[in-house]
């Protein structure tokens, strides 16, 4: 498992309305994703499809069913090329106006079962998500 944690100047509840708004818009918390598709929406889950960038560069489509629960969303890889396993998102509360939010990926290589150890990707993801939420502190 990987994960990275930063403090964002927000309260929870601001925190968590962005984690909600990021499960159909992702486009905006993590880098190189694109075209993303509701597939299914239930009461307790949603099916989303979405194009993401691999590290060589390629395109391909990833699907995950995404639940969440205060204060944490996690998604749930159905397929993925290279990839098994699922990433949380969680918001903890530090004070009135400032949240940690930590992104632990649970990444496990399909083909060789090495787990996925590339630090980066998950600091990237939690920098863009801080930054998004800094600049639209309201939703």
């Amino acid at each position: 498992m990987v994960s990275y944690s930063t403090n964002v100047r927000a309260s929870l509840e601001t925190v968590w309305q962005h984690f909600i708004y990021k499960i159909e818009h992702p486009e905006n918390f993590v880098p190189g994703v694109s075209n993303v598709v509701i597939k299914e929406r239930a009461p307790d889950f949603i099916i989303r499809d979405m194009d993401i960038v691999l590290p060589d560069g390629a395109k391909t489509t990833v699907s995950e069913k995404i639940t969440h629960f205060p204060y944490c969303v996690k998604f749930l890889i159905i397929d993925h090329p290279i990839y098994s396993g699922h990433v949380d998102n969680i918001a903890e509360r530090i004070s009135d106006n400032e949240t940690k939010i930590t992104f632990a990926l649970h990444w496990v290589n399909k083909k060789t079962g090495e787990p996925f150890s590339n630090e980066d990707v998950a600091k990237k993801a939690v920098q863009k998500t801080a930054d998004y939420i800094l600049q639209h502190n309201q939703i």
